[in-house]
């Protein structure tokens, strides 16, 4: 089988996933993911739709993205998920907005935790061109930024440091070769764990803090 081919069945096994996906989801979840994500619709014309307030219809295409994204991500395998990773820290590293832009899917959502004490979007962040820009503008302005891979939930994510210590943890969705959700944890009170230096036995690890 040629790569084409490969590429053709990734794609069918993607499509039927979101297929499923969608059949999953409640009523008015669906109704709203469509009408915004799908066909593009303004808010107030989703909520007349809908029949619920805008705010109401928000939640609604915000649990389904949810939904979607866990279903697109259990198709994709842990070396899958490590590479898309390691890419999108690189690109994050350089600064390179059109590279980042590319390893995110168009519906890509960022939710940014900075508990009120540090400045980031309070609401989340749709689409690749805002969510590449939100993050670079994170990152810029610390010129001793590194950004290594480590263990998060689980799965490969981020761990950001101003020279040393620990300014943020990045957890992400994969499906195939995009990113389609991102949680960036800036909360000093859940980055304790990551700025000791050594952890008594019995402690829980880092990555078991790293969002909520």
């Amino acid at each position: 089988m040629d790569q084409a081919d490969n590429d053709n069945s990734f794609e069918e096994a993607m499509s039927q996933v979101l297929l499923d996906a969608l059949e999953a989801l409640s009523p008015g979840e669906r109704t709203a993911f469509a009408l915004n994500d799908m066909f593009g619709r303004a808010p107030q014309a989703v909520a007349d739709v809908v029949g619920q307030p805008e705010r109401e219809c928000a939640e609604l295409t915000e649990r389904a993205r949810h939904s979607l994204s866990v279903r697109r991500a259990r198709t994709t395998t842990a070396r899958q998920h490590d590479l898309v990773v390691r890419a999108f820290g690189e690109a994050c590293a350089d600064e390179d907005s059109g590279r980042l832009a590319s390893l995110l899917a168009a519906d890509v959502t960022a939710l940014f935790d900075g508990g009120g004490k540090v400045r980031s979007p309070t609401r989340p962040v749709d689409g690749r061109v805002q969510v590449a820009r939100s993050l670079l503008t994170l990152l810029a302005g610390h010129p001793h930024t590194t950004m290594v891979p480590h263990s998060v939930n689980g799965r490969t994510g981020l761990v950001v440091r101003y020279e040393n210590h620990v300014a943020a943890v990045i957890s992400l969705d994969i499906a195939g070769p995009h990113v389609v959700h991102i949680w960036v944890v800036l909360n000093p009170d859940k980055l304790r764990l990551w700025n000791r230096t050594e952890f008594a036995p019995g402690t829980p690890r880092p990555q078991d803090h790293a969002s909520g």
